[in-house]
């Protein structure tokens, strides 16, 4: 009866640690007290248009806001100097992804919400990894998620080459360099649309694998420890 009942505590034990197994955090803004030092921008080469910080109304509270009302270009959300801190985000390649939580009030049935790395933006060997999703506009929140893997289509263009369909390879390049990311902030040219952002986050998973074998060797620590 004590065997039975340990082998039970140590296989609830297993279950426990599987559950609460949590992605790992590699880059993440909250905004629930300020920007956060992101911008809105006309891509990697543009000019830098303050964003709108509020303390309330987002998931659950704080978000930045963008209003196009100074351009006919199209800007997206810039992530700040401190979001990507060293720029390899490498360990995600196959085993994690980038989401965040957005909305907007005016755009097409057909619009789009992007998702945008830059590498070398300033050299002559750059690229631009980017991937998108038909977004839902009605002013609520939704929320985005695109995995660095087959089940997303990412599209990548280097500097003086037509875009392509990227690989893991081309992935793994990338994001091991990452100089900028970038978000849809503006959903249609010349419009004074308003684009609210939350909770960008990229993140890693740990391998399924790793946690059954942490669990196992706690089993049989448990049995040689009894013994």
């Amino acid at each position: 009866m004590t065997r039975t009942t340990t082998l039970i505590a140590a296989l609830a034990t297993l279950t426990a640690v599987s559950a609460t197994a949590s992605a790992t955090t590699l880059a993440y803004s909250s905004f629930d007290t300020g920007d956060e030092g992101w911008t809105a921008q006309q891509g990697p080469a543009g000019s830098p248009y303050a964003v709108n910080w509020n303390p309330t109304g987002g998931v659950p509270t704080g978000n930045i806001n963008y209003w196009d009302q100074t351009s006919y270009d199209a800007e997206w959300f810039s992530a700040s100097a401190s979001f990507l801190g060293g720029g390899d985000f490498s360990s995600a390649v196959n085993n994690g992804g980038v989401s965040f939580d957005w909305a907007a009030d005016l755009g097409s049935a057909a619009q789009m919400v992007q998702i945008a790395f830059t590498m070398g933006s300033n050299q002559s060997s750059g690229a631009v990894l980017w991937a998108d999703a038909v977004a839902t506009v009605d002013g609520h929140w939704y929320h985005y998620d695109f995995g660095f893997d087959p089940s997303t289509t990412w599209m990548i263009q280097m500097v003086g080459n037509s875009p392509a369909v990227a690989t893991a390879s081309d992935l793994n390049n990338v994001l091991s360099a990452v100089d900028g990311m970038f978000i849809t902030a503006d959903t249609v040219d010349g419009m004074d649309g308003n684009v609210w952002l939350d909770n960008p986050l990229i993140y890693s998973v740990p391998a399924p694998g790793a946690f059954a074998l942490f669990g196992l060797a706690s089993i049989v620590g448990a049995r040689r420890r009894r013994g």
